[in-house]
């Protein structure tokens, strides 16, 4: 019981660690998928390993996996303790497994009390600075898996109603996965609209702020595509579908969305899967409008008109339409160059020094610049914020769409309606390319999250009685692992003991040893059962008959094995001269 004990102690210590943490602190779903999947394997590897110092260090190392995915929240002193324990009971476990059982009857071994105290120490003082370091290093390590699989945490989006100049600039350096898109592949995907400019921040006035509730659960059909969230993606009041312009019949799990001013749709806190349908075409239900243009779409700032208003009305001298007014500013943007890392002149309005002083920056700067120098024609015009959809995972045959992707650009009110036009360098807003690891990425990122998905489904009870399953199976696998040993280990000794002579076989043949007819070591008992029947004795053919029978018997298991006994015993005594 003792052993069993200890075979089990470090994933039922990093069980009790892991609830601990989970009790008293939020994991992220990353770091809970991982926790839950070190804890199966080490409780799998102290059922099912056979070997016991092997099993001993898999349970552990397993074990310490769950204990440092489980790391990445600041739990405080109980997690501190809880982690000094468990270290002790790993080092217990290691120490248990070790230790070869005395032999019966003698004493068991006893661990040097000095042993024992410079074990508890180093423990202590390792644990010690897990403490510190534990948090800090495993949400690393969930960063970096987020960056190579996808997922996210619970960090808030860069799309909300106000959006600062340079806000997206740690975005489009992030690899992390955002949404996966099945279905026809759409461009770009609108998630916020801004219409007004306080420098240095954009801002979705009142106006577009204004929603209402419109039916969602238009069935899917062959030309639906579907927008599926990675797990773990922000929840809240604010949070958005990303959908291109000309989305309709959307379709939620909760049959019910709502749409702004703007026609950019907010998700819910039931929209679980977070996953959302739609169609572009053929549409059943009237897509919702958009607000036309207000008075903040030709509003700029007074303190730029100086600076601007000549470089938009030189860029657009021969324009003679909106639309040409628009391609034009397009085209002289375009010279620009793109770039994240470029130094704004202080005291200079950020657009005002994009345009005038460094001629480079980012998307948002593009965007930005064509819709004020648009307004200083007198063309409505707006900034978008979304992301622009250039990968498609050949394993796959989705579309990805990473942080990377995130894009701003422009909508402008021309013949009746707002058209997207994007100023930034074509080369430069389709983003970096994907490689083979960013697509075997998003194909493990998916299997990863359809596991997280499979668990959060299942509620604690149903996991845990899952886990218990597992377990009970492992542990059955094992039993039976066990038994099959036990009986080839028994038809083993059958084996050897059927290799043995039977001992009225042995009295024949040691009676015709000492009548001068020694069997030689390798000669068959057949031959030998035919040169002793031809011998000129009274005795030859019952004995020759004898060991047929008992060949028979031996190796075809034919006859009765007491009554050959009793026969070979009758013939060895005949043959057996008197006094021998």
């Amino acid at each position: 019981m003792v052993n069993l004990a200890m075979r089990f102690l470090p994933p039922l210590s990093a069980s009790a660690v892991v609830g601990l943490v989970a009790a008293t602190r939020p994991l992220g779903s990353v770091a809970r998928a991982a926790a839950l999947m070190c804890l199966v394997a080490a409780w799998g590897a102290a059922a099912a390993v056979g070997r016991r110092e092997v099993r001993a260090h898999a349970s552990v190392a397993l074990a310490i996996g769950a204990v440092t995915a489980a790391g990445q929240v600041d739990a405080g002193i109980p997690y501190g303790i809880a982690c000094v324990l468990f270290l002790l009971a790993c080092l217990a476990s290691m120490r248990a497994a070790r230790t070869v059982p005395a032999a019966s009857g003698q004493p068991r071994a006893r661990a040097p009390a000095r042993a024992t105290i410079v074990l508890a120490v180093t423990a202590t003082c390792v644990t010690a600075g897990l403490i510190v370091g534990l948090p800090r290093l495993a949400d690393r390590i969930e960063r970096r898996l987020q960056a190579m699989f996808g997922g996210g945490g619970e960090e808030t989006t860069a799309f909300s109603t106000t959006m600062v100049l340079g806000s997206t600039r740690g975005m489009l350096q992030s690899d992390a996965i955002v949404m996966r898109i099945e279905g026809e592949r759409p461009e770009y995907l609108r998630g916020a609209v801004y219409d007004r400019y306080s420098p240095p921040y954009w801002v979705t006035s009142d106006t577009g702020r204004a929603r209402r509730s419109v039916p969602a659960h238009v069935p899917a059909g062959a030309d639906t595509t579907r927008v599926t969230l990675v797990r773990g993606a922000p929840q809240g009041e604010d949070m958005r579908w990303f959908l291109p312009g000309a989305a309709c019949d959307l379709g939620v799990a909760s049959e019910q969305i709502e749409i702004d001013a703007f026609g950019i749709a907010r998700r819910a806190r039931g929209d679980v899967p977070l996953s959302l349908t739609f169609r572009t075409r053929g549409c059943v239900a009237t897509p919702t409008p958009v607000a036309p243009p207000t008075e903040n779409d030709l509003d700029v700032p007074s303190k730029l008109k100086g600076a601007l208003a000549p470089i938009a009305a030189g860029w657009t001298v021969s324009a003679k339409t909106d639309r040409e007014k628009l391609e034009a500013l397009s085209r002289e943007l375009a010279r620009f160059e793109y770039s994240l890392a470029v130094p704004r002149t202080a005291g200079i309005d950020p657009i005002v020094d994009f345009v005038t002083v460094h001629r480079a920056g980012h998307c948002e700067m593009f965007a930005s610049a064509m819709v004020l120098m648009a307004r200083l024609e007198g063309i409505p015009a707006r900034v978008v914020g979304g992301y622009h959809v250039t990968e498609v995972n050949p394993l796959t045959g989705r579309a990805v769409v990473r942080d990377r992707n995130a894009h701003a650009w422009v909508e402008a009110w021309i013949d009746g309606a707002w058209r997207g036009f994007d100023p930034t360098p074509a080369s430069e807003s389709a983003g970096p390319s994907a490689g083979v690891f960013d697509h075997v990425g998003d194909l493990l990122s998916t299997a990863l999250e359809h596991v997280v998905s499979a668990i959060a489904a299942l509620g604690l009870l149903n996991t845990a009685a899952v886990l218990a399953a597992v377990i009970a199976f492992l542990l059955g696998i094992r039993w039976l692992g066990d038994r099959l040993r036990e009986r080839r280990g028994r038809r083993r000794h059958d084996t050897r003991a059927s290799a043995l002579p039977l001992p009225c076989f042995v009295l024949l043949t040691d009676a015709l040893a000492s009548a001068g007819h020694a069997r030689a070591e390798s000669e068959p008992i057949e031959a030998f059962a035919r040169r002793i029947g031809a011998l000129d004795a009274p005795w030859a053919l019952a004995a020759s008959q004898a060991l047929l029978d008992y060949a028979s018997l031996r190796y075809g298991d034919v006859g009765d094995e007491a009554l050959v006994a009793r026969a070979i015993d009758r013939v060895a005594r005949s043959v057996r001269p008197p006094g021998g």
